[in-house]
């Protein structure tokens, strides 16, 4: 009986031993290879990801975002309507809806949540904010952007930049590229 308390005990162990050890080896490679996203395989602008969401959908835009993933570069879209969240995904390089979900606004909630509509005509592009957060961060490259209005006269971009396991975000005023703040995680 003890014996067989000690194989139990003992394959119980080892198991967790590769579950754990095989979700760290995981995550520890899924993380370099979103590191090291290739930024050219961009083919699609913010203005285009728009463009085509606007065709599709004509809802109002509160953010874009552009992020890595395991199968490439996507833009997430969030917007709006008076009842509804939308959420989209589109290919950077396909510039192919892959994914839109909704979630209904609740009439119960306490405080309503104010939306503020992203006008991307005022905002500089991608390449120019690129461009003022790498300066600003001094190294590395940058992987993630967000451009998203977030009050009624000002929207920002948010730009992620990567340097050897160090990530700098960078926020500007979208309209004149102004630095607003700079964060480091030295994680």
């Amino acid at each position: 009986m003890k014996n067989l308390k000690r194989k139990i005990i003992g394959g119980i162990a080892v198991a967790t031993v590769f579950v754990v050890g095989g979700s760290y080896a995981w995550a520890s490679t899924s993380d370099k290879a979103l590191d090291n996203s290739d930024t050219d395989k961009i083919e699609i602008t913010e203005k285009e990801a728009l463009d085509t969401f606007s065709d599709e959908y004509g809802k109002k835009v509160e953010s874009i975002e552009l992020e890595p993933t395991r199968d490439g570069y996507v833009y997430e879209v969030e917007s709006y309507d008076d009842k509804v969240e939308y959420n989209t995904e589109i290919d950077a390089a396909s510039g192919d809806i892959i994914d839109n979900k909704s979630d209904k606004d609740d009439d119960d909630d306490d405080e309503e949540e104010t939306r503020y509509e992203l006008n991307q005509k005022d905002a500089i592009d991608r390449e120019k904010a690129t461009e003022i957060a790498e300066k600003e961060a001094d190294s590395g490259k940058a992987r993630e952007w967000k451009l998203e209005r977030v009050s009624d006269d000002k929207q920002t971009w948010e730009v992620n930049v990567l340097e050897k396991g160090n990530e700098t975000e960078v926020t500007m005023d979208a309209e004149n590229g102004e630095v607003l703040e700079v964060e480091e995680d030295d994680d």
